[in-house]
């Protein structure tokens, strides 16, 4: 993902602050590409990191310090943002007012940033506490204030491909995929919420379409990593999928569940179900990144049909509303290591 250039404004330098670790790295083994005899060895290509940041600001007392955040990240000389979705508050207004603020608090990022949408920033809206809005009608919003054209939000903005770039999925502007130190890094919209899925009567139109957008972009995802032999793809969402609820020994979806079976249908079975076929036969490393209330963690979540963990896949978790705090991603091409994630803090509150 290579920036395009200055975008409109330029906000002040901060003074550096010292970072924190807080997390073990992590290291993944790369593939190893055979050298291709009597030709030149090409220049090593240098290390991208990321800022991996989700839940923040929640409130318009975090505004400032989400502020203070940015800058830090360009003053650690990092390539770019990702905002994993958060925000707002769980109880904040869902209105125009509040998100075109937000949309242009992470759009005053000196670096190029991503934002993929949480379930507090569209599918809760229908709340009392949170305006009563239609959730859909949100998320509609939030792709026209956040999503206007084919490039990152931040001062400096870059390339990215869209799924709407596709005639069959024009609305999902936020499900987006771009390359970064030899790595394929694609965004799926997938809420917290039990992923949006909702138990009344009828078509749950809603979350059927976006769970086929996601599917097929997922697989498209897969596809390109494999036909270019990249040797990581980085799957980035909102929510946490709940890879310990037992999913592996449930039957297909039916109308029974919830009613006559009493239980929560889980509205990430699908995702999870697909990501253990396309990692068995990736011959790469996948990262899985999401948001969760534990806090942050570092594991192996998934297993094949037979029950063997797979381990080309690993699941980093966000601590969600952590204010100043972000996961620092480096991707190294050509690595034995290629991904590591740190945790870090960013600058104090003033």
């Amino acid at each position: 993902m290579t920036p395009t250039g200055p975008r409109r404004r330029h906000a002040p330098a901060r003074a550096l602050a010292r970072a924190v670790l807080l997390g073990a790295a992590l290291a993944l083994p790369a593939l190893h590409a055979a050298a291709a005899p009597r030709r030149a060895a090409a220049p090593a290509a240098a290390t991208v990191r990321l800022a991996l940041i989700a839940g923040q600001p929640q409130w318009p007392a975090a505004e400032a310090r989400t502020a203070r955040l940015l800058d830090y990240a360009a003053e650690r000389r990092l390539d770019f943002v990702v905002h994993l979705g958060g925000i707002k508050g769980d109880t904040e207004s869902c209105g125009d007012a509040l998100l075109a603020a937000r949309q242009r608090l992470l759009d005053q990022s000196p670096l190029p940033l991503v934002y993929l949408p949480g379930e507090t920033d569209w599918a809760e809206c229908q709340r009392d506490v949170n305006g009563h809005f239609d959730a859909v009608e949100r998320l509609n919003r939030l792709r026209e204030l956040f999503f206007p054209d084919d490039a990152t939000l931040g001062q400096r903005t870059a390339a990215l491909m869209r799924q709407s770039d596709q005639a069959t999925f024009r609305s999902y502007r936020e499900n987006v995929r771009w390359s970064a130190g030899g790595a394929l890094l694609v965004t799926l919209n997938l809420p917290g919420d039990n992923n949006h899925y909702r138990s009344e009567g009828g078509r749950n139109g809603e979350f059927e379409d976006r769970r086929e957008a996601n599917r097929q972009w997922l697989a498209r995802a897969f596809s390109l990593a494999q036909q270019q032999n990249l040797p990581g793809i980085v799957v980035l969402v909102h929510a946490d999928p709940q890879f310990g609820n037992g999913w592996e020994q449930r039957g297909n979806p039916s109308l029974f569940d919830g009613f006559l079976r009493r239980r929560a249908r889980d509205g990430f079975l699908e995702f999870k179900r697909q990501l253990r076929e396309l990692a068995a036969r990736y011959r790469g490393q996948v990262l899985l990144v999401h948001t969760s209330l534990g806090g942050f963690g570092i594991d192996t979540p998934l297993r094949d049909a037979g029950g063997k963990t797979l381990r080309n896949v690993t699941r980093v978790a966000l601590p969600a509303g952590a204010p100043g705090q972000y996961a620092e991603l480096a991707i190294t091409p050509g690595s034995p290591r290629p991904f590591e994630v740190t945790l870090r803090d960013g600058p104090g509150p003033d």
